[in-house]
């Protein structure tokens, strides 16, 4: 088991699906888990709407919400909710790549917010 893997549930990978610590130190320890084995941990619309409303009232950098999509959607060991799958997919990479979709802003966190309810 690698640093930042704690144990089977791998609280790392939780920490960077609820952005829990700074992005950086969440994304190097999350990828460290992701690369052993271990159950999945699911990413569903609360822990979305909950990350948006947390940029929405400025304490998580929105500029930093495209990197946190990616990291999010690449890793290995991280399952979307089954029931939201599809719209949980479109929110990470809309997020992930604003270059296609729209400039991710407080207001975009909104529209989005509104989505995931």
């Amino acid at each position: 088991m690698g640093p930042g893997c704690c144990g089977p549930s791998c609280e790392a990978l939780r920490g960077l699906i609820h952005w829990e610590i700074p992005l950086e130190e969440a994304i190097r320890a999350a990828g460290q888990c992701d690369e052993q084995p271990g159950p999945p941990v699911v990413f569903d619309a609360s822990t979305a709407r909950s990350v948006l409303e947390r940029c929405i009232a400025g304490d998580l950098p929105v500029c930093d919400l495209p990197r946190w999509a990616g990291a999010v959607h690449t890793l290995e060991r991280v399952e979307l909710a089954d029931r939201e799958r599809d719209l949980l997919a479109q929110f990470l990479f809309e997020i992930d790549t604003p270059e296609l979709f729209d400039p991710v802003t407080a207001s975009l966190c909104r529209k989005w917010k509104a989505r995931l309810a």
